[in-house]
């Protein structure tokens, strides 16, 4: 009972309790939140077309009638392709030349729809179903049509002939035996999928950096600064300060090693350069770092649960989980100030590649975030009292 009181006397045990309930709150409240209403915000993803059969705008027009997303138009599958890698395009269908041309001829048809792999789970899961749905209702549409008209030209003929009632309805028969062998499915869709990877582990990879690296530095944070807290009374606020940034900058640029070296053991392939992806990790695991040490150095201790809120956050609008396009509008904003967001982008990049460039126009971003929130903690630190006293033997202390 004496130990149980003591500890009740500890402001840490009262932090620690507080902590396992604010990751039940924050959690439930920003998750739910912003994935509440993703099937009615669809609308917010963009579809891009491409119609080379100037036969065809009806087919095309019925392709706009029937998607829930914003259509662009484009002049060449090229062209959307580079939208579609820099994610301003969520799929892209192809209607080739000589589309109407095989339907008259009673050949199949196809559409080519080509979806983006280095999207989240979700999204590209969605787009094979909008890709098969479409191609269903256009081919009973079609199927339709063709029976309707090849009936149509029959009567019209058979009216113009002088045939007796019974043969006329002997050839009626026979025609209508014919419209009902037409293929009910006149139109094939082909799924390309660009940037894909063999690995479906692979597609885990962007979540597990983002999470692994921001609660690694979390937890590395709140060690140090309790380590802080111990030589507080032996040494300057200021010399404490400028260590931990040591300490930072040199785990940025050794973690990456062990993070591509996972990679290898792994057999998680990349067709980015070894040292493109060691310079943009250790950037972003720096941004991490000084990030949610922005939090400990404003509220001491009760800084962790800001860093909950923000590894909740990360995790909803980073994109690796749900676009950001389907969430509310304020994550959707929020989603420009947050590391995560320029991590999880640039690791789509390693992993499924496309983006040429997409890692290097990451960085300065992730910089930005840095610098602003080491500017912020060193305010922090200036408008600290310095504790420093001279009075007390330091290396006794530590050894204790």
């Amino acid at each position: 009972m004496k130990a149980l009181q003591a500890l009740l006397r500890l402001r840490g045990t009262y932090i620690g309790i507080i902590a396992a309930v604010m990751f039940q709150l924050i959690f439930f409240s920003v998750w739910l939140t912003a994935y509440d209403g993703v099937q009615d915000r669809t609308g917010n993803l963009t579809i891009g077309i491409i119609n080379e059969d100037q036969k065809a705008d009806m087919i095309a027009e019925e392709i706009k009638g029937n998607i829930p997303f914003q259509t662009k138009q484009f002049k060449t599958v090229a062209q959307a392709q580079e939208q579609m890698n820099a994610k301003e395009v969520s799929m892209v269908i192809h209607i080739p030349d000589n589309f109407m041309s095989k339907l008259s001829s009673g050949d199949q048809a196809s559409i080519q729809y080509w979806i983006n792999q280095a999207n989240a789970t979700s999204s590209k899961t969605m787009m094979e179903q909008v890709a098969a749905e479409l191609t269903n209702k256009l081919n009973e549409q079609v199927s339709l049509q063709q029976k309707a008209a090849a009936a149509e030209a029959i009567e019209q003929q058979l009216s113009q002939m002088p045939v007796e009632p019974p043969v006329a309805l002997a050839i009626g028969e026979a025609f209508e035996s014919f419209t009902n062998a037409i293929q009910p499915e006149p139109i094939n869709k082909v799924i390309n999928k660009t940037n894909a990877v063999d690995q479906f582990s692979a597609n885990l990879v962007p979540l597990m950096v983002i999470i692994s690296s921001f609660v690694g530095a979390m937890v590395m944070i709140m060690q140090i600064n309790e380590a802080a807290e111990v030589l507080r009374t032996f040494h300057s606020k200021w010399g404490l300060f400028f260590g931990r940034q040591i300490i930072n900058v040199a785990v940025a640029f050794l973690l990456p090693f062990l993070t591509i070296g996972l990679m290898k053991l792994f057999d998680v392939a990349s067709g980015e350069s070894f040292l493109a992806i060691y310079l943009f990790q250790s950037v972003m695991f720096l941004s991490f770092l000084l990030f949610a040490q922005l939090f400990v150095y404003v509220f001491g201790n009760y800084g962790m649960v800001f860093n909950i809120l923000a590894l909740s956050l990360q995790l909803v609008t980073s994109g690796v989980l749900v676009a950001r396009e389907l969430l509310p509008s304020g994550y959707h904003a929020l989603a420009s100030f947050l590391p995560a967001t320029y991590g999880a982008d640039g690791y789509y990049t390693i992993v499924f590649g496309g983006n040429e460039g997409a890692l290097f126009s990451n960085i300065g971003p992730l910089l930005l975030i840095a610098g602003v929130a080491l500017l912020v903690t060193a305010g922090a630190v200036f408008l600290q009292r310095d504790r420093k006293s001279v009075s007390v033997n330091e290396s006794s202390l530590v050894m204790e």
